[in-house]
């Protein structure tokens, strides 16, 4: 499978470009500007970046303070007969793979990361995200909270150009269809974003079983007040079901933690769900040749 490399341009106030910006503005709508952006629009508190700072040697090179702190959870839903979101969440990678609906062996698609895919690639307090397709990342940091991916999708589109709006998204026909995917069969052109991180900062990665069903601020409400990881993924779940479940569901979320002064502990434990963590795994495992590890307990 051949990946094509998508870079942000340089913004004139210094920022990063949104993922997958073209390197023109067009004539994206304010709405649109205003809900996904990049968070090096979000520059830390003093005391973030004091900490963040104190893990970095004098050539800035980042110390091993920083960790990842996760919780994952998955669920069918109300509507589907099977599971076809995947995740997975260890201390380099946090990965969430929506298997395309309606296609032949969805669950086993998403299993293979051939879908639609959002990732975090970690390593000594710099990230990497990684992005294709209609799952979503993202931030809260100092009470902000932000979208740091945008939706490869037709409506997405539509709503960057000023054709539609927001609000007539849930309504539109297509508003499934995928611009971008890894589909095995055309050249996979994935937003790659590097991040800076600091203390405090949480991440929430999700399927669109969760992000189409509850409202950004919800999600924002929920992230910021609920401290616990595993009661936060556990009240996402919730309320995408108490908003009908017409989905998978499937979410990590994620702190980054300053593992000298923390009082939470670095996750270390790898953890599998959905899909990645059920029969598919194994019949996966079975077409390479390779013997399929323990599920993880959140699938």
């Amino acid at each position: 499978m051949k990946l094509r490399r998508t870079r942000g341009r340089q913004q004139d106030r210094g920022d990063l470009a949104l993922p997958g910006e073209p390197a023109s503005p067009g004539p994206q709508s304010a709405a649109s500007r205003a809900r996904v952006r990049h968070p090096g629009s979000l520059s830390g508190s003093p005391t973030a970046r004091a900490a963040a700072e104190q893990g970095r040697d004098r050539s800035g090179t980042a110390q091993t303070a920083l960790a990842l702190s996760y919780a994952v959870r998955s669920d069918v839903g109300l509507l589907r007969e099977g599971n076809e979101d995947s995740a997975y969440a260890g201390p380099h990678l946090l990965a969430v793979a929506d298997g395309m609906g309606g296609h032949a062996a969805g669950e086993v698609a998403s299993a293979a990361a051939v879908t639609t895919l959002t990732a975090l690639l970690w390593s000594q307090g710099y990230a990497v995200l990684c992005h294709i397709g209609d799952s979503r990342a993202y931030l809260l940091r100092d009470g902000q909270f932000i979208q740091v991916t945008r939706d490869h999708t037709l409506v997405q589109s539509l709503v960057d150009e000023g054709t539609i709006t927001e609000d007539d998204v849930a309504a539109h026909p297509y508003r499934s269809l995928l611009l971008r995917a890894l589909d095995g069969r055309t050249i996979a052109e994935p937003d790659l974003t590097p991040l800076e991180t600091y203390p405090g900062d949480r991440y929430l990665l999700c399927s669109d079983g969760l992000s189409g069903v509850v409202s950004e601020q919800t999600l924002h409400q929920v992230l910021a007040s609920v401290r616990d990881l595993d009661e936060v993924t556990s009240r996402l779940v919730g309320l995408a079901i108490e908003g009908g479940g017409p989905d998978n569901i499937t979410c990590i979320v994620a702190d980054v933690i300053d593992a000298r002064s923390s009082r939470a502990l670095p996750t270390w434990q790898p953890v599998f769900a959905g899909a990645a963590a059920s029969g598919a795994q194994a019949d996966l495992s079975r077409r390479l040749g390779t013997v399929p590890r323990r599920p993880g307990p959140c699938g």
